[in-house]
């Protein structure tokens, strides 16, 4: 069955401040996203007319697309493809994103061989997310994929030699890069209000919930807590403060949910920054169900000049620094992320992920699994 997470899957419930309110355009998602690198190209992927979009499986987050599409002009949900035949569809007849028009197939195998669509979105049990992708580069699709990208290296492997291959656009659904507060703390962090980021720290904590789906009880079919979970403090911690990884050891383990031994309750990373740094990484899904939000995401970042600080489910980001800035920073309006991939579709702008960024950060995060499984430090 199903589990009826919300906004992010492995994460938390919508906070008051409403950051799934959607822009009215790709381009205006574009505008917004300043901490955002432009591409001055200006070449469009797509052809002209309406943007054809098929969705593969709805594991992880299928919200992302769905509930985006209706907000986007020249956008339509073409088809969708079941995870498992026995899987309900009455739901996408239901969204407003979809309707009697949006075709619906057991297989998304017959969904490639028929449809002809411009992009493709892959949310599959997260092992067979890589085998979706590659299947929908071959026939020259875009995929805006969830994470991680592969669970394996060599799985990884073949999918990036097929996206370069192919040429298509590829993109992850490293969704937290479009929070005002991230946004708002790599702004000040490039502005240099904390001098040189030097330590770095993240925190991931999660309920754990009445149940998980059926893929997390094994490892193989699941991939990893920190692959699944912790991709989104590695690239946020990565992507705020400018600096790389070169080395990572771990911890991970299940001591409080014997149902899905493949599943890691909780993880702790430590990993060598390349200018010297240090960062640290703790992920769980020990958050007590009494607590006022499902998850509770962090991060802190000590530079040479100051300390900045972001509470997630607080909708807050703090500095203090030597430079006379200090005080809780402005924060921007929310960003969609799927409206931003399309921009970058219709060359008016970068994906808020790359594809080299995708496997990058996906990469460091199946190295950091082995680090964990093998007890020793690995180079990444």
């Amino acid at each position: 069955m199903r589990q009826n997470f919300t906004r992010r899957r492995e994460g938390s419930d919508p906070p008051s401040f409403g950051r799934r309110a959607f822009l009215q355009t790709a381009a205006a998602a574009t505008l917004a996203a300043g901490g955002m690198n432009a591409d001055s190209s200006g070449r469009s992927a797509v052809s002209e007319g309406p943007l054809r979009v098929g969705l593969i499986g709805r594991d992880g987050h299928d919200d992302i697309i769905v509930e985006s599409i209706p907000k986007l002009t020249g956008v339509r949900w073409t088809a969708y493809a079941k995870s498992r035949p026995e899987d309900d569809s009455a739901w996408v007849r239901q969204h407003p994103a979809g309707g009697p028009e949006t075709r619906v197939y057991d297989d998304y195998r017959e969904l490639l061989e028929r449809e002809s669509l411009d992009v493709v979105g892959v949310c599959l049990p997260y092992y067979q997310n890589a085998e979706a992708s590659i299947a929908a580069a071959r026939r020259g699709i875009h995929v805006l994929s969830e994470k991680p990208a592969a669970t394996t290296l060599a799985d990884l492997t073949r999918l990036e030699q097929e996206i370069r291959k192919s040429g298509v656009h590829y993109s992850i659904m490293l969704d937290m890069r479009t929070l005002p507060v991230f946004q708002a703390a790599r702004r000040a962090v490039q502005e240099g209000a904390i001098g040189e980021p030097i330590l770095i720290s993240s925190q991931k904590s999660y309920k754990y919930g009445s149940e998980r789906p059926w893929f997390y009880k094994e490892r193989a079919t699941y991939g990893g807590t920190i692959p699944w979970v912790g991709i989104h403090a590695l690239d946020y911690m990565q992507w705020v403060s400018g600096q790389k990884y070169t080395e990572v050891a771990a911890y991970a383990g299940n001591k409080a949910h014997p149902a899905t031994p493949g599943c890691e309750d909780h993880a702790g990373l430590l990993l060598r920054l390349a200018n010297g740094g240090t960062a640290t990484c703790h992920l769980d899904f020990l958050r007590p169900e009494a607590a006022p939000t499902h998850g509770d995401d962090r991060l802190r970042i000590a530079g040479s000049e100051g300390v900045l600080e972001v509470s997630e489910a607080q909708n807050r980001v703090s500095v203090i620094s030597s430079k006379g800035r200090s005080g809780d920073l402005p924060l921007s309006a929310p960003v969609d992320f799927f409206a931003f991939f399309v921009a970058a579709l219709r060359g008016e702008g970068q994906p808020p992920v790359t594809s080299a960024e995708a496997f990058d950060i996906t990469r460091t995060c199946l190295k950091a699994r082995d680090a964990a499984d093998n007890g020793t430090w690995v180079t990444l």
